[in-house]
């Protein structure tokens, strides 16, 4: 199971439980990328959200150079 929580400070938590298989995991994410796009008031395509979702993911996991 998949669970995403929102906390304070306009922060989030998802967590998944142990066992969930792999090909769960990606049907969610393809679900939560549908319904940033549908939601969202910009026209985002794939590509603008990916390139987003790795910038983000590049700036939070940024290693010490």
């Amino acid at each position: 199971m998949i669970t995403i929580k929102t906390l304070e400070n306009n922060n989030a938590e998802i967590k998944i439980e142990k066992g969930t298989p792999h090909t769960t995991m990606l049907l969610g994410i393809e679900m939560l990328v549908e319904a940033l796009m549908n939601e969202s008031s910009l026209k985002l395509s794939i590509d603008d959200l990916l390139n987003d979702i790795k910038r983000i993911y590049e700036r939070d996991n940024k290693k010490d150079e």
